[in-house]
Parts: structure tokens; C-alpha cells; sequence
């Protein structure tokens, strides 16, 4: 299998999130439940994305990658297809929702650890891509469907078909090669677990790239609400699902593959920071222009467009600080993905609860605002820490 497709087999993973930003909030919002809410629910149905690496030592341990990827696809599988079953029961659903995000983020960091051992460095900014095209594009995708399947067929077989499908790209995980592992048995691998964590992560390299990730620069946590103010937008349901499912996969596609172009060019660390400065402007767009689709539309898309540049530059870099040969790389490729995933799920409770208190645009400006204040300040350490070279483009161009 070429490295691009491998990247698509993370789609599962995809099709979750997007469930989770896109799929939540246009299911709940028909209940009646408000925008606060919807974050509320949104940020905890999203926390194992960064609590969840404390459990990844396991899927370095016996089994091979694959196997784990397998189980843990299919655990969130039933998991999502059981929560559309439970929307108007907000806590079950939210405990569902949560069980089955941790299962989907193991099973994203099994192909994740699995990656840097069957590519070259010169391929991580594609597989970057290609991962993130599934991941972030399929999740829009996944996210209509799931809107249509619910409105339109009796919940139980709505839910069964919703987690077949996601299911369906784990075929592709039998044409990726098993690298040659080393035998770890549990008791040594979660008992070296924070030594050898520690190890990895005071190199300047990953210190940094952790500073980078567990900020808010380019978090891009408005994609997990956009989908819950079609009525700020004067703007119906089904045209708000057209707009952040179908119309988000592309436009986040398109950003993904932009992001390889990017990372032949110029720094990774300074392609993710600088694509949270191009989300900070489509959501000040939105404060001054008219609330109506056509603007709504623009803004939305384009916020989506830098998103997947983002994510591009985020898996190349994640792939670089870990590199090939790596007995830990699940755990450590977990690590790093739960620095990003954090301020993901806090600016998503930040900026829901400024829309309660300051409307729209009290959100906008407070997740614009944050994005660029720290990404200015992350700029100016990268200079001074020598991040930004002519040969770290070179090593990045490959």
C-alpha cells in the first residue's frame, strides 16, 4: 500500500469526531437543548482525546497493532450507533458518547504508533494529510449521513448501519505491514512508563512541540459549535448540515492537502501556529460581516480550510518527534495527540459558555483573541530557541 492510502485507514476515528462537533449538536439542538449545553456535553464526549494516553502503554504490549486497531474500532462503533438511540437522555448519552470517544482514540493511537514505523520522513507530511483527510474530512461526511440516516430511517437500523460504517475502513488495515516489534511484557512497559516518557520529552524538540499543542493557537475549537448556531445565522438545519458536514469535508480536505505543500516549505511548528492566526481571521469575519449563510458559509469554510492545514502540519511534526524504532510510539504519539486534544476540549467550554454570557460574538472574539495572543507568544520562542531554520525546512522537505 502507497503511504498516502495508508493514512485513510484512520477514518473510524473520523467519523467519530465528526459525530461528536458536527452530528451532537444538530441532534441535541432539535431537542431543545441550548448552545451552553451542547458545549458542555460536546467538551466531555471530546475529553478522551487527552485523558485517554494514560491507557495507551497496553496497545504496546503482546498483540500487534493491527489487532488492537480492530478492537477498539469496534468498540466505538457500538458505542456511537447505541448513542444516537439516547438523545433525550442527555446523561446517558454523554457517558455513551464518552466510552465510545476513548475506544476510537485507542484505536487512532494504535494506527498512529504504527505509522512511523512503516514510512520515511520525507512521507510523514503525506500521510499527514491523507490521515487528516480522513480523520477531519470524512468526519463532515460522516456527519450528514449520520443526520440523514436518524431523520429519515427507524432508530434501531439507523444505528446499526451508522456503525457499520464506521467500521467499513478497517479492511484497509490488512494491506499495512507489521514492522518487527520488540517483546514488551504490561509489567515492563506501564512500569517504565513515565521514566521512559520523560526521556523523550525533554528533548527541546518535544518540549516545544508540546508547548505548541497544549496551547490554544490552533486548537480550532469552534468546529465543534458551528453546527449548533445555524439560528444565529438566520440559517435551517438541513442547509446547517449541508454546510458543516458536506461542505466542511471538502474544504478541510483540500486545507489538508494544502498542508503538504506548506511543510515541503517551511517549519512544522511554525505551519501549525501560523494556521490558528487563519482561523483567528474567519471567526473575526464573522462578528462584522451580515449573520446570513452566504457569510456563514464563507466563514465557517474558510475557519475549515486552515483547520486542515493545521492537522497536516500537526501529524508530520507528531511523526518527527517520534520517529521509526520507537518501543513506546503508541504511547508517545498518544501523548502528544492528548496536549492537542486538550485545549480543544477547554476553549470548546470557554467559548460555549461566552456565547451564553456575550452572544456570538462574544464566542468569536474570545476563541480569535486567544489564538493569536498565544501564537505570537509561541512564534518568538521558536525564534529564540532556533526552531525555525533553513535546515529544519530542509530535514522537513525531505
Amino acid at each position: 500500500m502507497p503511504p498516502w492510502a495508508m493514512g485513510l485507514a484512520i477514518a473510524p476515528l473520523g467519523f467519530y469526531f465528526g459525530f461528536i462537533s458536527t452530528a451532537t449538536p444538530i441532534l441535541l439542538a432539535a431537542h431543545g437543548v441550548s448552545v451552553g449545553r451542547i458545549s458542555e456535553v460536546s467538551a466531555i464526549g471530546f475529553s478522551p482525546s487527552f485523558w485517554a494516553f494514560l491507557l495507551c502503554p497496553v496497545l504496546d504490549v503482546r498483540f500487534s497493532k493491527r489487532t488492537y486497531a480492530l478492537f477498539f474500532a469496534g468498540v466505538s462503533a457500538v458505542c456511537l450507533g447505541v448513542s444516537t438511540l439516547l438523545t433525550g437522555n442527555l446523561t446517558a448519552y454523554t457517558a455513551v458518547l464518552t466510552a465510545g470517544c476513548a475506544a476510537g482514540v485507542m484505536f487512532g493511537n494504535a494506527h498512529q504508533g504504527w505509522m512511523p514505523d512503516v514510512i520515511q520522513d520525507q512521507h510523514y507530511a503525506h500521510v499527514g494529510a491523507t490521515t487528516n483527510v480522513a480523520n477531519l474530512g470524512a468526519a463532515g461526511i460522516f456527519a450528514t449521513l449520520t443526520v440523514l440516516l436518524v431523520r429519515t430511517l427507524p432508530a434501531p437500523l439507523a444505528a446499526v448501519l451508522l456503525g457499520v460504517t464506521v467500521m467499513a475502513p478497517t479492511v484497509l488495515l490488512f494491506y499495512i505491514p507489521l514492522p518487527a516489534k520488540l517483546a514488551r511484557s504490561a509489567a515492563e512497559t506501564f512500569g517504565t512508563f513515565f521514566h521512559d516518557l520523560y526521556v523523550v520529552c525533554k528533548r527541546p524538540g518535544c518540549i516545544l512541540g508540546l508547548l505548541c499543542f497544549l496551547s490554544p493557537t490552533a486548537c480550532f475549537a469552534l468546529s465543534n459549535l458551528f453546527s449548533g448556531t445555524g439560528a444565529d445565522f438566520h440559517t435551517p438545519e438541513y442547509r446547517v448540515t449541508a454546510l458543516t458536514g458536506l461542505g466542511v469535508a471538502v474544504a478541510c480536505s483540500l486545507g489538508c492537502l494544502a498542508g503538504i505543500w506548506f511543510c515541503g516549505r517551511y517549519p512544522r511548528r511554525t505551519v501549525y501556529i501560523l494556521t490558528g492566526f487563519g482561523g483567528a481571521t474567519a471567526a473575526l469575519a464573522l462578528i462584522f460581516t451580515p449573520h446570513m449563510l452566504p457569510w456563514f458559509a464563507a466563514g465557517v469554510l474558510g475557519y475549515t480550510f486552515s483547520q486542515g492545514i493545521c492537522y497536516t502540519a500537526f501529524s508530520a511534526l507528531c511523526y518527527e518527534i517520534v520517529g521509526p524504532g520507537n518501543p513506546l510510539a503508541s504511547t508517545q504519539m498518544a501523548l502528544l495527540a492528548a496536549a492537542a486534544n486538550l485545549p480543544v476540549s477547554y476553549m470548546t467550554a470557554v467559548d460555549g459558555h461566552f456565547h451564553t454570557t456575550h452572544g456570538l460574538a462574544g464566542m468569536l472574539a474570545v476563541d480569535a483573541a486567544m489564538s493569536v495572543a498565544v501564537g505570537t507568544v509561541l512564534l518568538v520562542v521558536i525564534r529564540r530557541m532556533g526552531m525555525g531554520s533553513k535546515t529544519e525546512v530542509a530535514i522537513a522537505a525531505g
